[in-house]
């Protein structure tokens, strides 16, 4: 009986040991983009009859779920339609790629969004958004620099 109540006990302790070496692995592979993050905008462009928009501040949460990325603007610039504050995301090489796309009007105008971002410290990303808006022929592109620091 004392030796059924060992071997219960150590296989016991062996999940347990299993589920906190799966748990830490998981944290592990965590990317250092993921988290809060205040952003800033900064040398605004555009090509065609669009604004080239002001440098804006404010937040922006990075969240991961396997190899896929989430990038949710919380603060500072306003989207129109608000669904385009959500990005997805993945990461090539060093590079942080999001993009999102919608239908913004009902003439069929399409918005294509993209920001790609580089990581300078654990603490501090920088990048490039770019967007452009389609309908039919007609066709205009703006953008500018994001940093995200901690």
């Amino acid at each position: 009986m004392l030796g059924k109540m060992k071997r219960t006990v150590a296989v016991g302790v062996g999940f347990l040991t299993l589920f906190v070496f799966l748990n830490l692995a998981s944290l592990a592979v965590a990317e250092p983009i993921v988290g809060t993050w205040n952003y800033s905008t900064s040398n605004h462009w555009a090509k065609g009859p669009v604004p080239a928009g002001k440098p804006s501040k404010g937040e922006v949460v990075i969240t991961q779920n396997g190899g896929q990325f989430k990038m949710e603007f919380k603060s500072g610039m306003v989207f129109n339609p608000p669904q385009l504050k959500y990005f997805e995301g993945k990461k090539k090489d060093k590079d942080y790629i999001f993009s999102n796309s919608a239908k913004v009007d009902n003439e069929g105008g399409i918005a294509n969004n993209s920001c790609t971002l580089k990581m300078v410290s654990n603490n501090h990303f920088q990048g490039k958004s770019s967007s452009e808006y389609s309908q039919g022929p007609i066709s205009f592109h703006w953008g500018f620099d994001i940093e995200l620091k901690r």
